[in-house]
């Protein structure tokens, strides 16, 4: 009879056998024979238990030792989360997942974002207990995945999808304002404070990049965009927070792209006031600027708070007032602010495709002036162009023309500067003495910001300048004047004077101006 045929019909307690007795010596367990229990496991095994002697330990607690050391070795083997075996696996995956949910959207509208993230997170499910299936049978249980591991990839997994993937985690980063990549492995973040630290690679390779970028651009839908070295310049909204901007090869040496974070989207003139960005009174100013119709232009330098600004004087419109919006690549996202009851028209330029006829104009193309001619169909009160960097002066000076107030952002660092801009822009389509002429008539405030440092060496955002438009005699044909402006070690900027136009001024006051706010400059 064997010796598993002698143990039949006895009881057998595991704690009793050498294996797992702690008052053996080392010369002990060596007399036994050759085998010999290695000593790391052997003192995580036979480690005393605080409620029973090293003799009498309990069945039940050796099971969840050996579960534990089994554990172990498993985790041992296990890729580390940063390794890019995982990655490799998550695009797998993904490619997977993303067949099916194709397959299962076929057919079916309408569906809510939620029901097609709920959807694609039960693919997600399935393909990766079919992997862990197939570990099983080509492996055996040593290198299957982990609870943990397997929450971690399916996680990873859905990111790629329907959020950002490799990049969330630095997009989750509150302090995280833009992401500079150049190549897989040259990856930068931006601070609010302005440093930039390097970070690890967003892909194994700038062959895979480009897939996740063409990714990000093809799930859009009918909003989707081609990326490809046929059209290498891409600039599209993702999520509704995060501004894309992406070249590839030939523009380039190698695919590169920048993501900025939009923090605050339902932000108010008053938060902004406890940031410091601007004062109290250059609050109440703007707010009655906003309500009287007016027209502002917001300029600055890239990452300045022009966008967060602008949402912020939106949100000052009448809850009831019919705003559309225009904007090559979608920022104001205005429908998020709080207490807005008429949702806004937010219009979007869309590109085209294939061959542009002898217009400039390709297939399918919907330009910014085509939006401004829907946008006076629209019945609306309030036209909003977005960041004006090239064909959006054209909307913007249709926009202005109506006169019902508008708003829009330009790159420029003064309040001249930014007239001259505006200038340039529009030079070829209108000529410069009409350009100058409808910017003097119609731009009422210019708004600066800037980054300076505060006492601490800290960068902060200010509002350093609010200056009203006029035209002018000359050559130029328009001036500016400083309502508020900021000063060289000043922390804020101060009052300077009023409007000194006076239907300008009296407009203001109609609106709500409390004039004896400015009596004794900032408060």
């Amino acid at each position: 009879m064997n010796s598993h045929d002698d143990t039949q019909g006895h009881s057998f307690d595991p704690a009793a056998l050498p294996f797992f007795r702690s008052d053996d010596t080392d010369e002990a367990v060596a007399s036994r024979g050759s085998f010999a229990v290695p000593t790391a496991a052997r003192a995580h095994l036979a480690r005393k238990s605080p409620q029973a002697p090293a003799s009498e330990i309990p069945v039940d607690e050796i099971n969840r030792r050996v579960a534990a050391f089994e554990d172990e070795v498993r985790d041992i083997s296990t890729p580390s989360i940063s390794d890019e075996d995982f990655w490799l696996a998550v695009a797998d995956l993904r490619r997977k997942a993303v067949d099916r949910q194709v397959q299962s959207l076929e057919g079916r509208h309408g569906l809510s974002d939620a029901a097609r993230e709920e959807m694609g997170r039960q693919h997600i499910i399935d393909v990766v207990n079919e992997h862990v299936a197939e570990q099983m049978r080509s492996d055996g249980q040593r290198n299957v995945w982990s609870d943990v591991y397997r929450q971690q990839i399916s996680k990873a997994t859905f990111d790629q999808m329907f959020r950002l993937g490799r990049y969330q985690e630095l997009i989750d980063d509150d302090g995280v304002e833009n992401i500079h990549i150049h190549g897989h492995d040259l990856v930068f973040a931006e601070y609010s404070d302005g440093t930039m630290v390097q970070k690890p690679p967003v892909a194994s390779s700038d062959e895979q990049l480009m897939e996740d970028l063409q990714f990000f651009a093809n799930r859009n839908g009918e909003e989707a965009r081609s990326f490809s070295s046929a059209h290498p310049d891409l600039d599209m909204d993702l999520l509704g927070y995060v501004r894309l901007a992406a070249v590839a090869k030939p523009i380039t040496e190698r695919p590169s792209a920048v993501l900025r974070i939009h923090r605050y989207i339902n932000i108010t003139l008053e938060q902004l006031v406890e940031f410091g960005t601007l004062t109290a009174d250059q609050a109440h100013f703007l707010e009655t600027g906003v309500k009287a119709k007016k027209t502002f232009v917001i300029c600055g330098e890239g990452g300045d708070g022009k966008t967060t600004l602008m949402r912020a004087m939106a949100g000052k419109i009448g809850p009831m007032e019919q705003i559309v919006t225009i904007e090559k690549e979608r920022e104001l996202h205005l429908k998020k602010l709080h207490g807005r009851v008429v949702p806004p028209f937010a219009l979007q330029y869309r590109p085209g495709t294939g061959e542009r006829d002898a217009y400039g104009h390709s297939p399918g193309e919907y330009t910014l002036e085509k939006c401004m001619e829907k946008a006076l169909r629209l019945n609306s009160r309030r036209i909003m162009v977005g960041e004006v960097r090239g064909p959006e002066i054209v909307s913007m000076i249709h926009a202005m023309q109506t006169g019902a107030g508008t708003m829009s952002t330009t790159h420029a660092d003064g309040p001249d500067d930014c007239i001259d801009r505006l200038a340039g822009l529009g030079i070829e389509r209108y000529g410069k003495s009409y350009m100058m002429e409808q910017l003097g008539r119609h731009i009422d405030f210019v708004i600066q910001m800037a980054k300076v440092e505060d006492p601490t060496g800290k960068t902060v955002r200010r509002v350093t300048h609010i200056s009203e438009v006029m035209p002018a005699e000359g050559e130029r044909g328009v001036s500016t004047q400083d309502v508020f402006r900021f000063e060289q070690g000043q922390q804020q900027a101060r009052f300077v004077r009023m409007p000194s136009r006076e239907r300008l001024r009296q407009d203001l006051i109609r609106a709500g101006l409390d004039e004896s706010r400015f009596q004794g400059g900032v408060q």
